[in-house]
């Protein structure tokens, strides 16, 4: 009997010590998480930063023109149905685009496997979406919608697909990019995630601009609706899985040769010299980044 009671007093301790052992881990982990590379953001974007920086220099491309319509037929229904110009208001066209942007971002909800059954243009789009939580679209379709509303008012947008160096990536983004002629230079307007990029100076950026920034290193955020631009590295922490994801998406850029309602067939890539690709419209960094108004 005393061999018995002994053996339980001694499971009784064993136990109780394992049990504190468990508890003690786990106080541990729920305040300082497990130092691994999986959960360490700092690790993944410098590997995400040293992919770009290996692919820094663009193929040599052709010195295509994208073309930008200004006089669909579409346009003007768009505006009167919508009230477009109200809603930009005044100032540059950064300035406007972007209350385009705060305006219609939240009314569209995102689903990322929307089957595009709808057709690919503004009016088709908002009529189904828009203030409708059952009819999701994606990235795509959304920057269509921001990209019709900017060239009926007279506003250089494209839609540009950003996306990743991996054959088992089957995600990319798409976003938009506005010609202002205040910075003079194109200015990349994320309507998914409601969010323009800026720089240590407060200066938007281009999608070729943050994937140099992220190539190097240099210092860059996305910026939400009402976000405050005093602290930029805190805005920076605060949108880290953001940051990331954009960044894992600038290896290689497409857009349609012509910028209208719906999407033309031929599309121009901006690609790293050392990817490698067989595509036939490569176009030049030059003529990417090349103002629309010459």
């Amino acid at each position: 009997m005393a061999h018995k009671e002994t053996a339980e007093k001694s499971f009784r301790i064993i136990f109780i010590i394992l049990l504190a052992i468990s508890i003690s881990l786990n106080i541990y982990l729920g305040f300082f998480g497990f130092d691994s590379y999986l959960q360490n953001t700092s690790e993944i974007y410098i590997m995400e930063s040293g992919m770009l920086r290996n692919t820094m220099n663009y193929a040599e491309g052709e010195d295509y023109e994208i073309v930008y319509d200004f006089e669909d037929a579409e346009y003007p229904l768009l505006l009167e149905e919508y009230d477009i110009k109200k809603t930009a208001g005044e100032g540059s066209e950064f300035e406007k685009a972007l209350r385009l942007m705060n305006e219609y971002a939240p009314r569209l909800k995102h689903k990322s496997n929307y089957d595009n059954s709808v057709e690919m243009n503004a009016l088709s789009l908002l009529e189904h979406s828009l203030d409708n939580k059952n009819n999701g679209i994606n990235c795509r379709n959304k920057a269509q919608i921001l990209n019709e509303m900017c060239l009926a008012l007279g506003i250089y947008s494209r839609k540009v697909w950003i996306l990743p160096n991996s054959v088992y990536d089957n995600d990319c983004h798409v976003v938009n990019e506005v010609w202002d002629t205040k910075y003079n230079k194109w200015i990349m307007l994320d309507i998914t995630n409601n969010e323009y990029w800026v720089d240590e100076n407060k200066t938007p950026l281009s999608v070729t601009e943050i994937r140099e920034k992220g190539a190097m290193q240099e210092f860059c955020t996305p910026v939400y609706e009402g976000d405050s631009l005093n602290d930029l590295e805190a805005l920076k922490e605060k949108h880290i899985d953001d940051f990331l994801y954009i960044m894992k998406n600038m290896m290689y850029f497409y857009c349609c040769d012509s910028q209208t309602v719906g999407e033309t067939e031929r599309m121009y890539m901006l690609i790293a010299e050392n990817l490698g690709t067989d595509y036939e419209y490569l176009i030049s960094e030059e003529s990417w980044n090349a103002s629309p108004l010459v």
